[in-house]
């Protein structure tokens, strides 16, 4: 990470041991025994300050009748300075340089080098203790998320919740039933699949012009087989040691996986130099039978190509492929996008932090995130034989969505039931599916100085799928990574690994 400049001048006052955001004011004028009492019914609304992010061309004004009806539900008076996603972290940055620092600051980079000294330094406050009082947003986060945006095994903020994961292979299902075959189950079954893409004619035109995936220069596909088959997302524990994924057996085993896929030509040839743009151009002209992707992409437009071209082509997703050992994993990413902080110099006590806990912990409540996920009935939604159905999704796209970005529970819900289409309905069944493990990357907290090349692991990689590399080159490139303060890395790693687990009991 590069270190911000000036970070001792901007960030951090040290007066008589206690440690401020320098010149800030706390934007209330509640006192700490207001503070917690101001979220109650009753009593004067409680004024929070915020800093938050908005990813609309424009700050969303459209949407004061939803944060009326939310304000007026947690009984408080939201003061939120908006600041647009693309120029965010600037706006962080100048907030804390400037000593004017809100009670609740959005961070969407809580790794970055100033937000984490500042936090080693004390300026924020530790919410973790605190959680198990708030059952909304203990069960909207859960521990994995927690986990990953912990700091030395503590909790220093609230993460704005989002799907564990998304991924999904999505793909031809014209395809398969041309083929009258079944979404497979196992990477055996997915490779007859492939197989069958690219040698079968599935679209029916006579000609040898088909494979079965695209793959990417971002390794998306492979990234996904390893942890189907077992594999570690990033990194693994043994015995208690942390070890890089490329390291184990099953990481080489969906190498090898991939060069066979590669050799029989079931994916496209030029994977290593293929740019997403690329892999859209595959699909809209039907040569590729699918993709690692997200759920998201069945509704941001990227598959209009494909659509246009070929009003008939039908795609569906899977999510799970059964493992060796007969257990489904799958990929586990951050959990999250941006934590909500709050600053000791303007959240000035535990009442203080209470009371702001509060209105988030009423947030994360069935009402709320109702309110979220469909609006307001009779102007964004009606029901419909017992269901909801959206009435106008531009308004619910100006004056709704914009509710999200302050949200602690913005996850599956949130998202895929607005609408509540079939294909969102199964979405939804797919992130709910008890059958599926989570495969979690236990270095995910953590954070290094160190300027490791990965370069050597990546290009190693592509040239043992490619067959320019043999076992004996693989295990060079292993070793050539660790003489490379690749070592070192692992060291520093397994400090913060035992650290944060000594601090977590």
């Amino acid at each position: 990470m590069k270190q911000h400049t000036g970070i001792m001048k901007a960030l951090i006052l040290l007066t008589g041991g206690t440690v401020l955001l320098a010149g800030c004011q706390t934007g209330s004028s509640s006192s700490g025994k207001e503070t917690a009492a101001g979220a109650e019914k009753g009593s004067e609304p409680l004024k929070i300050s915020m800093l938050l992010r908005y990813f609309s061309t424009e700050p969303p004004a459209k949407a004061a009748e939803a944060f009326k009806i939310m304000e007026d539900y947690t009984n408080t008076k939201l003061e939120i300075n908006w600041a647009p996603s693309p120029s965010y972290d600037e706006k962080v940055n100048t907030t804390l340089a400037s000593g004017n620092v809100p009670q609740v600051l959005q961070v969407s980079k809580d790794r970055a080098d100033n937000i984490v000294s500042a936090v080693k330094a004390g300026a924020f406050w530790e919410v973790g203790p605190y959680l198990k009082d708030y059952p909304n947003i203990s069960k909207a986060l859960g521990d994995i998320r927690l986990y990953n945006v912990s700091q030395n095994g503590k909790v220093y903020g609230i993460p704005s919740a989002r799907d564990l994961s998304e991924s999904a292979l999505i793909f031809r299902k014209d395809w398969l039933d041309s083929l009258g075959m079944k979404t497979p189950t196992t990477t055996d079954e997915l490779y007859t699949i492939l197989k069958a893409f690219t040698q079968n004619d599935p679209d029916k035109n006579g000609k040898d012009d088909t494979f079965g995936l695209i793959e990417n220069d971002g390794s998306s596909l492979f990234n996904q087989i390893k942890v189907w088959m077992g594999g570690p997302n990033g990194w693994s524990v043994a015995n208690g040691k942390l070890v890089p994924e490329f390291m184990t057996d099953e990481y080489k085993q969906a190498m090898d996986f991939m060069r066979k896929l590669y050799q029989e030509k079931l994916i496209n040839q030029d994977f290593p130099v293929t740019k997403q743009n690329q892999m859209l151009d595959y699909l809209g002209k039907s040569r590729g039978g699918g993709y690692a992707g997200a759920y998201s992409q069945f509704s941001n437009g990227w598959h209009t190509p494909l659509q246009k071209a070929n009003p008939a082509a039908k795609l569906d997703f899977i999510y799970k492929i059964k493992s060796a050992d007969g257990k489904f994993y799958k990929p586990a990413g951050g959990g999250y996008n941006g934590v909500f902080m709050f600053p000791k110099s303007s959240v000035k006590n535990e009442a203080a932090l209470k009371g702001i806990l509060n209105f988030f912990e009423k947030l994360a409540d069935d009402k709320m995130r109702t309110l979220v996920k469909l609006g307001i009935e009779g102007k964004h939604y009606k029901m419909e034989n017992g269901k909801p159905a959206v009435i106008h999704p531009e308004l619910f796209s100006d004056e709704v969505i914009p509710l999200r970005w302050i949200m602690v529970a913005d996850g599956i819900t949130d998202r895929t039931a607005v609408g509540l289409t079939p294909l969102d309905e199964r979405i939804t069944k797919a992130q709910e599916d008890k059958e599926i493990t989570y495969t979690t990357n236990p270095a995910f907290p953590f954070t290094s100085k160190l300027i490791v090349d990965d370069k050597i692991i990546e290009d190693a990689r592509t040239k043992y799928i490619l067959g320019e590399l043999d076992d004996n080159g693989w295990k060079a490139a292993i070793e050539k990574w660790r003489t490379n303060r690749g070592g070192q890395l692992i060291e520093e790693f397994q400090q913060q690994y035992d650290s944060a687990q000594a601090n977590r009991k």
